[in-house]
C-alpha cells in the first residue's frame, strides 16, 4: 500500500504504509466530532533533521484545516501525532477527552481513537 503526499505543482512523498490497524479492528472507544480541526503534533525530529523539515512542511498543509474554512468546526478535540521513529513516521490519532474535576478545574487527558499506521518514506519529488 502506497499513500503519496504532495502539492499542486509542488514537492510530493511517496511512502509504504506498513502496519494499519483501523479503528474497528483496534476497538477504540473514543470519536471526534465530523468536521472538526485536528491539532498537528510533531516529534522534535522534524525540527533537527534537515530531511523531514520538508515532509513536516507537507503534512501541515495537507492534514491541517485552514482557520475560519467554511466547513470546519470552530473548535478542537483531536490531535494528529506523527513520530520519528526507526527511520519511519509513527501516525496515531488521539481524542482530547475534558473530564471535570470540581466546578473550577477541568482534566485533559488523551484516547486513542485510531487508525494509526505506520510510514516509510521512499522518495521525495521536487515537482
Amino acid at each position: 500500500l502506497y499513500m503519496w503526499v504532495g502539492l499542486a505543482n509542488g514537492p510530493s512523498v511517496r511512502f509504504n504504509v506498513v502496519n494499519v490497524h483501523t479503528m474497528k479492528e483496534l476497538k477504540l472507544t473514543g470519536n471526534c466530532i465530523k468536521g472538526s480541526r485536528p491539532l498537528l503534533h510533531f516529534d522534535r525530529a522534524f525540527e533537527s533533521e534537515s530531511h523531514l523539515q520538508p515532509i513536516k512542511a507537507l503534512f501541515q498543509r495537507v492534514f491541517g484545516t485552514p482557520r475560519y474554512h467554511a466547513l470546519s468546526k470552530p473548535f478542537v478535540d483531536h490531535i494528529f501525532c506523527f513520530f520519528w521513529f526507526d527511520n519511519k513516521i509513527w501516525f496515531r490519532n488521539y481524542q482530547i477527552v475534558d473530564q471535570e474535576i470540581s466546578s473550577r478545574e477541568i482534566e485533559r487527558s488523551l484516547l486513542e481513537i485510531g487508525p494509526r499506521f505506520v510510514l516509510n518514506p521512499q522518495r521525495v519529488y521536487s515537482g
